[in-house]
Parts: structure tokens; C-alpha cells; sequence
């Protein structure tokens, strides 16, 4: 009676864990299935948003210079947000120049400082402008313990991956929703927002607070003619690794396999009104498998634990803690 009862526990067990992963891996390559299909197909967002003006963050380079490139080339008028240094006027310069026949903006302005320094020039700058496109890309990442790292780079970082993009959502979403004008909202996040992020806590942190707000916010607008996109790129080969692959070994391993900023700023593009969500790369590939097959809990269990063991960004850093390691300081 026992060994019956042993049996058609397992029988269950397997017929329930079995139905539970074809769905999930169904589910999942469905959606793989209509991001290959979609990348085939052009998607002027000119004309599927009547739009003139579009604004984008961190577009001086890398992804957000390639998605101002883009926009310029279906004549959309773009607000370009950036820190106001040499690189953003040469930038500046030079979408003027390739694209005489578009008007730019240009809004030199740290997102990593306060909402006071930032929202009023984006205000001032974008008054009489009717933004239909808004991309929030900014983004950078701070690598080191947490612990050793100063609290107002952390604080930077959070506020520019993070708090910029929910305030500058919020400014354009309001105008939009009382004017009645359709748009599009797309947000940069990354493959890293699946997974922990020891040595790096505040980009992986960021990223999945990008990635939450931007799905639970795109409920909210879809009866108003707003779409939302978020992508997940892996890695990318821009401006992102300077000053910080010399310290990570993982962030020097990335940099070698990274794509073009075009290749993200033409998903993003072609997802608007499409897809909410972009998984881009076999970095993002994995990360999803690896979740499918691992409980969530049980999977950040095990991380955790062994980070400190196999993680060597984790070694190389504690192994230089001035706070760990007091006789370092002398």
C-alpha cells in the first residue's frame, strides 16, 4: 500500500513538474519567437505616433547616441540629455551637421545629482515641445563593495539608473495622458537585472527597480495610447566599461563580447508598440534558463552563499579592503 501510494505521488509530481515546464519553456520561446519575427519588420515611430519630438538621456554615446541617430534619420526633432561636457558638445555637433535638416536640443545636466538640479532644465529646455518619445537610457555602474565605496557615488548612481528616469516618466507621462497624445516610453535596462549583483550592488539593484517600474506602469497607459518597452541588453561595447573594466574581471570579460550600441537602439525601436519586454543576446538567455530551472529563492540561496567562494571580482576586491583589512592603512 505504501510503495502504491510512493508511486502515484511520483507519478503526480511528475506529470505536475512536467506540464509546469512546458509551459514555462513554451512561454518563453513563444516570446523568443515574436522578437526574432518582429526584428524583420521596420517600425517608423514618426508615423505611429504622429510624433515630432522625441527626448533621450545618456545620448552622447554609446546607445543613446545610436538611438538619437536613429530617430534623426525618420526626421523626429530629439532633445538630447546628457552631461554637459567636450563629448556632448562634439556629439551635439555632430547630429547638427548630419541631420541639418532636424532640430536638436541640447540639455547639459548631471541626472545623478538631485531631481532639483536636473527636472527644471528638462522642464525649461522642453516647455513648448510636444514629447511624444521619451528614452530613458542614462545609466552608468559604480563596481566595489558596497561597504567601501562612498555613500554620494552610490547615491549618484541610484538617482541617475534609477530616480531620473521615474521623475522624467512622470513629467512627460502627465502631459502626455492630459493632452490625449499617443507615445512610447522605452527604458535601458540590462541582462544583469535578473541576477544578484555582488561587487556591483546598485547597478543590478537599479536595473530591476527600471525594469519593475516600467511593466507595472505599462498596464496603466495602454488605454491611452502609450506603449512601453524595456530592454535587456547583454553586454554592449560603449563608454560603459571606461574606468571600471580594470577593476572587475567580469566587466573585462563582458567588454570583449559586447555588440554594437546600434544593434540595442534598433530593438528598442522595433519593439515600441510591440513587445514590453526585450531579452537581447545569449547572456539574457541563459539568465532565463537558469530561472526556469531553478527555483528563485533557492537558486539566490545558493549565490549568496557562494559568492564569496567562486566569485573572483569578490576575492580581488576584499583582498584590497582597507576596512577588512586595517593593516592596509597603515
Amino acid at each position: 500500500m505504501l510503495a502504491f501510494l510512493v508511486s502515484m505521488l511520483w507519478t503526480l509530481f511528475a506529470y505536475v513538474a512536467g506540464v509546469m515546464g512546458i509551459i514555462s519553456l513554451g512561454t518563453y520561446l513563444l516570446v523568443a519567437a515574436w522578437e526574432t519575427i518582429i526584428t524583420f519588420f521596420p517600425n517608423n515611430l514618426k508615423l505611429k505616433y504622429n510624433a515630432e519630438w522625441a527626448l533621450v538621456t545618456g545620448a552622447s554615446s554609446g546607445i543613446g547616441k545610436a538611438i538619437t541617430q536613429r530617430l534623426a534619420e525618420m526626421k523626429l526633432n530629439v532633445v538630447m540629455v546628457a552631461l554637459d561636457d567636450k563629448m556632448f558638445a562634439d556629439t551635439f555637433s555632430e547630429m547638427q551637421a548630419t541631420y541639418p535638416q532636424v532640430k536638436f536640443v541640447k540639455i547639459g545636466t548631471n541626472l545623478g545629482a538631485s531631481a532639483a538640479t536636473y527636472m527644471p532644465a528638462i522642464k525649461d529646455a522642453t516647455k513648448d515641445l510636444p514629447i511624444q518619445l521619451v528614452f530613458n537610457n542614462a545609466g552608468f555602474i559604480v563596481p566595489g563593495l558596497f561597504a567601501e565605496t562612498d555613500i554620494e557615488k552610490l547615491q549618484a548612481n541610484y538617482e541617475c539608473n534609477a530616480t531620473a528616469a521615474m521623475n522624467i516618466t512622470h513629467h512627460f507621462l502627465r502631459a502626455m495622458v492630459a493632452t490625449k497624445r499617443r507615445g512610447l516610453f522605452a527604458f535601458t535596462s540590462s541582462a544583469g537585472q535578473y541576477f544578484p549583483g555582488p561587487t556591483a550592488a546598485l547597478y543590478a539593484s537599479t536595473k530591476s527597480f527600471m525594469t519593475s517600474f516600467a511593466i507595472s506602469i505599462a498596464g496603466e497607459v495602454k488605454d491611452c495610447g502609450i506603449d512601453v518597452v524595456v530592454a535587456h541588453p547583454s553586454p554592449v561595447q560603449s563608454r560603459f566599461y571606461e574606468g571600471t573594466a580594470s577593476i572587475l574581471s567580469s566587466l573585462r570579460s563582458a567588454q570583449k563580447a559586447g555588440v554594437a550600441p546600434v544593434v540595442i537602439a534598433d530593438g528598442i525601436i522595433k519593439c515600441a508598440g510591440r513587445l514590453l519586454v526585450w531579452d537581447q543576446g545569449s547572456l539574457c538567455a541563459i539568465f532565463r534558463l537558469v530561472l526556469k530551472t531553478f527555483d528563485y529563492a533557492f537558486f539566490m540561496e545558493v549565490t549568496s552563499r557562494l559568492a564569496a567562494v567562486f566569485n573572483p571580482d569578490h576575492k580581488e576586491l576584499a583582498a584590497k579592503s582597507k576596512l577588512r583589512n586595517p593593516s592596509r592603512t597603515q
